[in-house]
């Protein structure tokens, strides 16, 4: 990951068996135990460092509290992203907003080759294409494009079940 990624929103994501860390494109998964039910996003400063210098305790506890994540005797601020495990699986036809929203939940390597992720890459296409439109017509009004993709946000946290 240190080598000419993109240095991006760093994303934590733990499953059962591993834990994968994202930055722009790049992803790097490993074994893990434990079970985390959300995302941690820090700063991507903060995941160079670890990246440049981690941590020397083996295994590598981490954990998450109070808008901190926790990698072993450090302590870092974070976003913290909880996915109600219902919202993920009960999902049977989802909408354009459930598939932008999911988009924050799923990790990269299941965007990768399958149909949902293809679902998720079509919705953020057609985002893009209808923000750019609305924000044509809305000119005369001045509304910008930044004006609507706020909204948007708005309304994918609010899907999340996160405060605005």
């Amino acid at each position: 990951m240190a080598s000419g990624a993109g240095w991006g929103r760093c994303f934590w994501r733990m499953r059962v068996a591993f834990l994968s860390i994202e930055s722009g494109e790049a992803t790097a998964v490993m074994r893990a135990t434990g079970e985390w039910h959300g995302r941690a996003t820090i700063s991507p400063e903060i995941l160079r460092a670890l990246a440049t210098v981690p941590p020397a305790q083996n295994p590598i506890t981490i954990s998450y509290a109070e808008g901190h994540l926790l990698v072993a005797s450090m302590t870092i601020v974070c976003q913290w992203n909880s996915v109600s495990q219902a919202f993920i699986h009960d999902l049977q036809n989802p909408n354009l907003l459930d598939l932008l929203a999911l988009e924050r939940t799923v990790p990269r390597a299941e965007m990768a080759g399958t149909a949902l992720g293809r679902k998720i890459r079509s919705a953020r296409m057609k985002l893009e294409r209808r923000l750019k439109n609305a924000a044509t017509q809305l000119e005369e009004f001045e509304v910008t494009e930044s004006e609507l993709r706020g909204i948007v946000e708005t309304r994918i946290k609010s899907r999340l079940g996160m405060a605005s």
